[in-house]
């Protein structure tokens, strides 16, 4: 009896491992009620709520071509509701699976994803200068993923130094953005860039078996997203009371090209 209690308490799943466990189905759901609950705390609060923040630093009138709706505390409508695109593709990446991605890897560039999408939504409602943090402090996590990921294929790094590079590179982004804050679009480009180029040489260097239409897709999608970005930030394209905004499209599309991202990593054998 002993031993049969022994060999159950070896195979049970701890109770936080169930979710990673869930269908695409279910996790839709979680990513569902994520996204409503996010916009649930936003609509209650009162819509005066941000006026003695901080504001962002695109204020008075370089927040993008939607126009500010001072009477909602949801301050930018659409640019708002296309972030939580981002919180779909975070909560599916987090999945286990057989894929060559670690678990961890594949949790930690979820989660990533998802303060991409919560970060860019409060952004927007807000139009605070916290809120401009949290927004690309998500993109810098992301692209910081890619850049590490990379360096830890190449040089076969321990998983602690790869916690600690990560860690590192993101603590000095986010000093970077309160010391420098207007530099944040240009090092998260360069990151970027950087972070391909690696991945580049990864890929000439080890010629593994992976599925890279994959990355060149989502970079595809990524390179029409900034396109359009550019658009609308100088309005070129505009229309400032309606709910489809360049800006909008730059956040689904961008949430697209991420899951192409986890996917291509997911393709490795």
């Amino acid at each position: 009896m002993r031993a049969w209690n022994l060999t159950k308490m070896q195979d049970a799943k701890p109770v936080a491992l169930y979710f990673f466990d869930m269908n695409k189905t279910a996790l839709f759901f979680v990513a569902l009620t994520l996204s409503g609950l996010t916009l649930f705390v936003l609509l209650a609060l009162p819509s005066s709520v941000w006026a003695n923040w901080q504001p962002a630093t695109c204020l008075p009138d370089g927040c993008f071509c939607e126009a500010e709706n001072t009477a909602s505390p949801i301050r930018q409508m659409a640019n708002t509701l296309s972030s939580l695109g981002y919180v779909f593709s975070g909560v599916w990446m987090m999945r286990r699976s057989s894929s060559r991605l670690p678990f961890l890897h594949s949790v930690t560039l979820g989660i990533s994803t998802i303060v991409t999408g919560v970060g860019s939504a409060f952004y927007h409602a807000s139009l605070t200068f916290i809120g401009q943090f949290f927004d690309i402090l998500g993109m810098f996590m992301i692209a910081g993923f890619m850049l590490v990921y990379a360096l830890e294929r190449i040089w076969t790094l321990r998983l602690k130094t790869t916690i600690g590079l990560y860690l590192l590179l993101n603590l000095s982004l986010s000093w970077l953005q309160f010391a420098i804050p207007d530099t944040r679009r240009y090092v998260f480009a360069i990151l970027l860039v950087i972070a391909l180029i690696f991945e580049a040489y990864y890929r000439r260097q080890n010629a593994p078996n992976i599925t890279a239409n994959k990355l060149h897709l989502g970079v595809s999608l990524l390179t029409l997203a900034y396109i359009i970005w550019i658009l609308d930030n100088t309005r070129i394209l505009c229309a400032e009371t309606s709910l489809l905004q360049g800006h909008a499209l730059w956040h689904l599309l961008g949430a697209v090209a991420v899951w192409f991202l986890y996917e291509y990593y997911a393709s490795e054998k």
